[in-house]
């Protein structure tokens, strides 16, 4: 059977893994400590004589992924900064109601993931369409080997994609950036977004077939490029 347009996109891009949501990457859930347990909690009294270290080292943990996430949802670096500013402030506001039982990160994924959704759409109702772009090509440019002529392919090609997602819907365009782009497992994605597995699995096929039905409207071209076998990042 032949893949789907969008399937083969993303497979052009070493290390993006499968975007096949049926594929078995359903592994089964294993409790494990949560590493920052310690941190959380000297976090939740302000009284705690360790209250500010462990926030900063909470932090300087989270920060950069924090801001990956940011910047794939809002495409822009400015936005992005801002969503990092409030989510920290919201973590400091309610660490509180943080449950023990589930993972740090994952709690801090959710506000995140909410906080850039509201500063999307908070940008689109001032009418400011940003010209940045998330680099979803870059990584596959930089990989070794490329020519300057294929590394600059490579981006083109990406930014489109690139383009195809920013105008799908908030929900889809999420859960393609935290699958691909930071590389998150099912479980991880139903944890962040609050979803049951089967959710998770047919939201993705929903942003699979929105993705596609974009690329063929607006990028038809991009079709006969995967079709001729092209891969970035030095492949074959």
């Amino acid at each position: 059977m032949e893949l789907r347009l969008a399937d083969r996109l993303f497979s052009a891009f070493p290390g993006k893994g499968n975007p096949n949501p049926c594929s078995k990457r359903l592994n089964p859930v294993k409790l494990v400590p949560d590493p920052d347990a310690d941190l959380v909690d000297a976090c939740r009294n302000p009284n705690h004589e360790g209250f500010e270290v462990a926030f900063e080292q909470l932090f300087l943990r989270y920060r950069e992924r924090v801001y990956a996430i940011a910047y794939r949802i809002t495409c822009s670096s400015v936005d992005a900064m801002d969503v990092v500013q409030e989510s920290f402030s919201l973590v400091f506001r309610k660490i509180d109601g943080f449950r023990a039982g589930s993972l740090f990160s994952t709690w801090l994924f959710r506000l995140v993931v909410n906080c850039s959704i509201d500063q999307r759409r908070r940008a689109r109702s001032r009418g400011w369409q940003h010209a940045e772009q998330f680099d979803f090509a870059s990584e596959a440019a930089a990989e070794p080997g490329p020519t300057p002529a294929a590394a600059a392919e490579a981006r083109e090609f990406g930014g489109q994609i690139e383009q195809a997602i920013g105008m799908l819907s908030p929900k889809l365009r999420v859960i393609l950036a935290l699958r691909y782009l930071e590389d998150m497992s099912y479980e991880e994605l139903a944890a962040t977004l609050v979803l049951s597995l089967g959710t998770v699995k047919s939201r993705l096929a929903r942003a699979h077939l929105a993705l596609e039905r974009v690329l063929r409207e607006r990028f038809p071209h991009l079709e006969n490029v995967v079709a001729a076998g092209r891969s970035y990042g030095g492949g074959a």
